[in-house]
């Protein structure tokens, strides 16, 4: 059965951020097996080589993927969507029988390129800049919302 990961660089705090993204995570589990897994992000130093973190970063991104997963970066140069055509492509997405639909978040650089490569689609959350740690709140509650959807659950809007 396919599953949904949310794949993300930093860290995993005990924030608001943390019990949101957690609270949402544990919600569309009951339609969905739906999980965080958060990868080191580099530490960027005085002067930070950007390439050369994004390059680590997706190193560590590219690791933690299976061959068989339906990639999705988060990006805000990705295709917009609404929360219904979210919803449609996401039960498209798990219908193709993927070992999981990965969604994937970069760190407070971003993501490296060399990651479009590995991606079958790009969201745009948002055309705003969002702190990594709001946009994961924003993708959980995004997924839970089309899982709920998918399921004949009536979510408010």
């Amino acid at each position: 059965m396919s599953r949904i990961r949310i794949l993300a660089v930093g860290k995993s705090d005990e924030g608001e951020y943390a019990r949101g993204v957690e609270r949402y995570v544990e919600r569309a589990s009951r339609h969905v097996k739906t999980e965080l897994f958060v990868v080191k992000e580099e530490t960027p130093g005085r002067k930070p080589d950007v390439p050369r973190l994004l390059a680590k970063e997706a190193e560590r991104l590219t690791a933690a993927l299976a061959p068989r997963d339906h990639v999705v970066l988060c990006d805000a140069g990705g295709k917009e969507r609404s929360s219904p055509d979210l919803a449609r492509d996401l039960r498209r997405w798990l219908d193709a029988g993927p070992s999981s639909v990965t969604f994937v978040l970069g760190g407070a650089f971003g993501l490296d390129p060399a990651l479009r490569a590995a991606s079958r689609d790009i969201l745009s959350l948002s055309r705003l800049t969002l702190p990594h740690q709001l946009a994961r709140v924003v993708l959980a509650e995004q997924i839970y919302r089309a899982v709920a959807t998918l399921s004949g659950v009536a979510y408010s809007k």
